[in-house]
C-alpha cells in the first residue's frame, strides 16, 4: 500500500501532530508500505528529501518527504497560512498513491481538494477541534469567529475520520459526523519514555536532588491556543503547594518560558520555580524521569501525550478531568484528577501525592501497565485497517 501524508509543518519542526506522523509513518514503513509526506519548505530545507526519524529503542527510519514552497520561509508560522494553496502543486506526485491522510488543520482544507483531483480516498485526522473554545483561545477575530466555521466546513467533504481518542470522537460528532464515519486510533507512546529512565543527573544540574519536585513540560505560551494548558491555573495552585510544604518545587520545560514570568513574579514564587528549559525530543523522557509527580491544569485535550508518556515513566499524574484526559489517566488508580480551573483543588491533589510515597509509587506501577496499551506498532496496525476498509469502500 502507497500512503500520501498532508501536514503544514513537519520535521525538523517537532510538536505533537508532526511526532504522530514520524512515529506512526516510521511503523508503517517497518511493516512494509510506501509513505511520502507534503508539507511546507521551511527555512534550510529541501524540495525533496529523505529525513532520518530515530525512535526511542533505537531503530532509525528513512522518511520519503516532499516540501513545497511557501511564502515567508524564515518564518513558518505565517507562511503555513499558505499550505492548503502550494499542496495543490503536488497533485500529480499524489496520483502514484493510494491513500491521502491529511491532519488538521490547514492540510485538512486542501487534502480533500487533492483526493478529488487525484481521484484518491481521503482521510481527516482530527487531533482535537476547540468548537465554542475559540471564543476563549482565539488571539484575533479570524481566530474567534473564522476558526469555528472552518472546523464545520472540514467536516464535510471528507468521508473518512479518525481521532486520538472518544473525547475528539464525540467533538465531531457536535459538528455533526456521524458515529460510523469515524474510527478512534489512540496515539502511541515512543519506547524511549519507560520506567527505566533516570533522571538523576538532571535533578542534581538543577540542584533538586532534596527537595519534592512537580512538574510539566509542553507549550508554556500564555496567549493563543497555549491557554488550553491552564498554565495560570498550575502556577496559582504551585503557591498553595509551597505554602503547605516549604520543600517543594515546581519544574517547567518547554517554550516560551519568558510569558509566564510576569504570573510568577506576582505570585511571589520565582525562587520556587525552576525552568529547565526547551529540551531535544530524545531527553524530555529524562525531565519524566527527574520528578516526584507530572502535574497538568489543561482546559481541553485531545489525548494528552505528555500525560500518557509521563505515566508510562512511572510517575504518578495529577490533572483536570478535561477532554481525554480521564481516557489516559485514571483517577485515584494511575492518577488523581480535578475539575479544571480549580487551583485549590489542584494543590490538595498534588500535595497528596507528594507527601506520601508509597501513595505516589502505587499509583506510579499501575500507570506503567495501565499505558502499556498505547503503542505505535498498534497504532499502525489500526491506521492500516482503516485504509483497507477506505480502498474496499471506494473500489469502482
Amino acid at each position: 500500500m502507497k500512503i500520501a501524508y498532508f501536514s503544514d509543518l513537519m520535521i525538523p519542526y517537532i510538536g505533537g501532530g508532526e511526532s504522530y506522523f514520524a512515529n506512526l509513518e516510521s511503523r508503517i514503513k517497518e511493516l512494509g508500505h510506501e509513505t511520502i509526506h507534503i508539507t511546507s519548505r521551511i527555512e534550510n530545507t529541501k524540495s525533496e528529501e529523505l529525513v532520518d526519524w530515530k525512535t526511542g529503542d533505537g531503530k532509525v527510519f528513512r522518511l520519503k518527504i516532499k516540501r513545497v514552497p511557501i511564502p515567508f520561509r524564515n518564518n513558518f508560522i505565517l507562511g503555513r497560512y499558505f499550505f492548503p494553496l502550494s499542496s495543490l502543486l503536488a497533485t500529480n506526485v499524489v496520483r502514484k498513491y493510494d491513500i491521502i491522510h491529511a491532519s488538521t488543520f490547514m492540510a485538512g482544507l486542501s487534502g480533500w481538494l487533492i483526493g478529488k483531483l487525484s481521484r484518491k480516498p481521503t482521510l481527516l485526522f482530527c487531533h482535537e477541534m476547540f468548537l465554542e473554545l475559540w471564543k476563549v483561545f482565539g488571539e484575533n477575530f479570524s481566530q474567534r469567529n473564522i476558526y469555528p466555521l472552518v472546523e464545520k466546513l472540514l467536516t464535510k467533504p471528507y468521508n473518512y475520520f479518525a481521532t486520538p481518542s472518544r473525547y475528539s470522537k464525540g467533538q465531531l460528532m457536535r459538528l455533526g459526523v456521524p458515529k460510523e464515519k469515524i474510527t478512534v486510533i489512540p496515539h502511541g507512546i515512543d519506547p524511549q519514555f519507560n520506567p527505566h529512565v533516570s533522571g538523576s543527573k538532571l535533578r542534581r544540574e538543577l540542584k533538586l536532588e532534596s527537595k519534592l519536585v512537580f512538574g510539566f513540560t509542553g507549550r508554556l505560551k500564555l496567549g493563543g491556543t497555549g491557554q488550553s494548558k491552564g498554565l495560570p491555573y498550575l502556577l496559582e495552585a504551585a503557591k498553595l503547594v509551597f505554602d503547605e510544604l516549604e520543600d517543594a518545587r515546581l519544574v517547567l520545560g518547554g517554550s516560551n518560558f519568558e510569558s509566564l514570568l510576569p504570573i510568577i513574579r506576582d505570585l511571589g514564587i520565582k525562587d520556587k520555580v525552576i525552568y529547565a528549559g526547551k529540551r531535544p525530543y530524545s531527553e524530555i523522557s529524562k525531565f519524566y524521569a527527574m520528578l516526584d509527580c507530572f502535574v497538568g491544569a489543561s482546559l481541553s485535550e485531545g489525548f494528552g501525550l505528555a500525560y500518557a508518556e509521563a505515566s508510562r515513566c512511572g510517575k504518578p499524574v495529577v490533572a483536570t478531568k478535561a477532554g481525554s484526559i480521564p481516557e489516559i489517566i485514571l483517577d485515584k488508580r494511575t492518577g488523581l484528577l480535578v475539575e479544571p480551573r480549580n487551583p485549590e483543588a489542584l494543590a490538595k491533589a498534588i500535595i497528596k501525592v507528594l507527601a506520601n510515597k508509597n501513595f505516589a509509587r502505587k499509583l506510579g506501577r499501575a500507570g506503567v501497565k495501565y499505558t502499556g496499551r498505547f503503542t505505535w506498532e498498534k497504532s499502525a496496525e489500526n491506521h492500516l485497517k482503516l485504509y483497507k476498509r477506505m480502498l474496499m469502500e471506494t473500489k469502482p
